[in-house]
């Protein structure tokens, strides 16, 4: 599945929203038929095209938008030649980069108050879930697991944020606080479940599930109780939106043998067909007078991002770029960037990998492995442990407390704080084993080159 994954980004692969899902409530019989998948493999945190896709068709000649979008959009593009997360305002203008590292970096969300973004990247080795603020900065991680994390979506009272995990094997429905503590599974069973979207009271996650064989819509209220299918089609139904006014969900379907965007009620009657075209529409993301919907589509061989209006009869493409462009996320109503963000410098190839195991580095039995005795560079950071660094590259102060005896060897038990900390975190670590080390949970990877002064200094 990793070598699926970079393979795809090495030849600029298209992402689309999968399918699938289940709930706790569901009752499941033994003899319920095994899914049958179409040909094209679906998977959480990336995958290729589906089996629907066509001979493009030209930009759809549709009548301009009538009224000034508002806000702004984010998005996901390998246009630089990396996934990254970008932002523009809601009519094309000011197209800026957000982020720029060596992972992937996609499916971006916004918190409420438009303050953050949440999104999914690889950069510390598996799909896991980040959180920056909307200009790109103070990126910190919080999901940290070898698993695929994906499909964040931030609660409409900013205190939760669902997301998608295959953590038990298929891709399930979880929340956790916006700190990444307090983790919670809603769903459960047999199939997938992905794309969860918040209805704008907080009361109801809708989300897309092959728990019968194909992808339909189903809602779910926020404890994963009290499941409701709202399609029931032979189709592909999936990555449902919630209009901010709570009256209705844009979806996209194969229904016409095409990807193609619907919206429905909310208690899924009146569906009605928007986009009829030969092409792929896909991820709708809904403005906030929910008058007008932003989707990716590919209606010039390449994904862009188009504006439609709510009654399908006007429609605008915003971005022109080299790559493909997918994951429109609509931001509350924010104001107009006035001049395009700073690139955001590249951060540097890590010294090391942060750690899955909660555990590690934190207790005797499971400690950092170098060969490197803090007392020989009294309590800095910038001595001690070079490699690592606070969640937001934070320089650790290190104060070495006691050597602890264990099976005949001696390990530093130290204290470590930093620039915003309030508690100090104990670490423990082996001088006498010499181990690329991994970072903490709660740590990060610094440079290279401080590493291997460590590794010098504590060798020779």
């Amino acid at each position: 599945m990793r070598k699926l994954f970079y393979l795809l980004i090495l030849w600029m692969v298209i992402f689309i929203a999968a399918c699938g899902a289940d709930s706790p409530d569901a009752t499941l019989s033994p003899e319920k038929t095994p899914i049958v998948y179409p040909t094209a493999t679906y998977r959480t945190f990336l995958t290729i095209a589906p089996d629907n896709v066509a001979t493009s068709t030209p930009t759809p000649t549709m009548r301009p938008l009538r009224i000034q979008p508002q806000g702004r959009i984010a998005f996901q593009s390998n246009a630089s030649g990396s996934l990254d997360i970008y932002v523009m305002n809601a009519d094309g203008s000011q197209v800026s980069r957000l982020t720029n590292n060596a992972g992937a970096d996609v499916f971006p969300a916004w918190s409420p108050d438009g303050s953050r973004i949440v999104f999914v990247s690889d950069m510390n080795g598996s799909p896991d879930i980040f959180v920056m603020n909307a200009d790109g900065a103070k990126i910190s991680q919080l999901t940290h697991d070898e698993y695929e994390d994906s499909f964040p979506a931030w609660s409409p009272d900013g205190k939760t944020i669902a997301y998608v995990s295959n953590r038990d094997g298929d891709d399930k429905i979880f929340l956790m606080n916006t700190d990444g503590s307090g983790v919670k599974q809603l769903t459960s069973g047999f199939g997938s479940d992905d794309s969860p979207s918040w209805s704008p009271d907080g009361e109801w996650i809708a989300f897309a599930s092959t728990r019968d064989v194909n992808s339909e819509i189903y809602k779910m209220d926020k404890n994963g109780k009290n499941l409701i299918r709202l399609t029931n089609d032979p189709a592909a139904d999936y990555t449902p939106a919630w209009s901010p006014d709570g009256s209705q969900i844009a979806f996209v379907s194969r229904r016409d043998g095409f990807t193609n965007l619907y919206l429905m009620d909310t208690d899924g009657e009146n569906v009605v067909q928007l986009t009829r075209y030969k092409s792929t529409v896909e991820v709708p993301s809904w403005s906030p007078d929910s008058k007008l919907i932003a989707i990716a589509a590919d209606f010039e061989s390449t994904r862009d991002i188009f504006i439609i209006s709510s009654d399908g009869t006007t429609m605008q493409r915003l971005t022109i770029m080299e790559g493909e462009e997918f994951c429109p996320a609509w931001s509350p109503n924010l104001p107009y960037l006035a001049a395009a963000l700073a690139e955001p410098t590249a951060v540097p190839e890590a010294a090391c990998v942060n750690a899955g195991d909660p555990t590690y580095g934190f207790t005797i039995d499971n400690p950092i492995r170098i060969g490197y005795d803090p007392r020989d560079q009294g309590s800095s950071g910038s001595g001690c442990m070079p490699w690592l660094l606070g969640p937001q590259g934070q320089v650790l102060d290190i104060q070495l407390i006691e050597e602890v005896e264990k099976d005949g060897l001696m390990y530093c038990k130290v204290s470590v704080t930093y620039e915003d900390q309030s508690d100090a975190v104990i670490l423990y670590f082996d001088t006498n084993r010499y181990e690329q080390p991994k970072a903490p949970v709660g740590f990060t990877c610094g440079s290279p080159v401080e590493y291997l002064k460590a590794v010098t200094t504590a060798r020779y």
